[in-house]
């Protein structure tokens, strides 16, 4: 894929890999346009990587359609959207489970993907060129206990991806997941001892779409992804004090 002049839209683009990810792509020559909720990070990116950003909450049916009313007005379509943003809260159902948290982690997870990737897909439909990338897991296949409801929604996106592939197979529309390991982010914090940085999450994207891959996997999660093929159960035992 060409990303010189593609038109981008990244959710959960403000901090983390959706930063990196806007960082490089603008590097490429492509024209960004970052979605969050935060205004402050919206702001800061703005001046920092000279992107659009738009305030959206993607779980809010209204703020995706005004999202898909943006990117048709400012950007005149849309050639890669990057499905990025994402919740992970600890869950212990032993002590009580934090429902409201749980049903947020799905939302942002899960159904806003699946809502952002049908708003514009009249968009991306229309791009000769086009692709949907989304940031998935290694713990969507070696849940990590303390993560059941974020891996359980990572594994809801991995099935949803390669679905989706399979309806677009003839189309324009390449289908890309992404599978990092733990990633040294806010999400992270206090877990970072042997994390990636953000930054080669988003250069091996970069590498992945100009190569036209249909999966990323990226540094330690390549190890577990062949472990998991071979031995699920060594694979969720790994993973088991994480």
């Amino acid at each position: 894929m060409t990303l010189a002049r593609a038109r981008v839209v990244i959710t959960g683009g403000t901090r983390g890999i959706g930063r990196a990810l806007a960082e490089a792509l603008v590097q490429e020559g492509s024209e960004v346009l970052v979605c969050g909720r935060d205004d402050a990070a919206l702001a800061a990116v703005r001046r920092d990587l000279g992107v659009r950003a738009l305030r959206c909450d993607i779980t809010d049916p209204a703020d995706v359609a005004r999202l898909a009313d943006v990117v048709r007005a400012e950007l005149c379509g849309v050639d890669l959207l990057i499905n990025n943003a994402g919740r992970q809260v600890d869950h212990d159902v032993v002590t009580g489970l934090d429902m409201s948290a749980a049903r947020d982690e799905v939302a942002v997870n899960l159904l806003a993907p699946i809502a952002v990737t049908a708003a514009l897909m009249p968009l991306l439909l229309a791009s000769s060129d086009a692709a949907v990338v989304n940031v998935s897991s290694a713990l969507a296949f070696a849940p990590a206990p303390r993560s059941p409801v974020y891996a359980a929604s990572k594994a809801g996106l991995a099935a949803w991806t390669h679905a989706l592939r399979a309806q677009l197979e003839g189309t324009a529309v390449r289908v890309v997941d992404v599978v990092p390991p733990l990633v040294a982010t806010d999400m992270t914090v206090g877990r970072h001892e042997g994390a990636v940085q953000p930054e080669a999450v988003a250069a091996a994207v970069v590498r992945g779409l100009t190569r036209r891959r249909t999966r990323v996997v990226v540094g330690k999660a390549r190890a577990l992804a062949a472990i998991h093929r071979v031995s699920p159960a060594l694979a969720r035992r790994m993973m088991r004090d994480r």
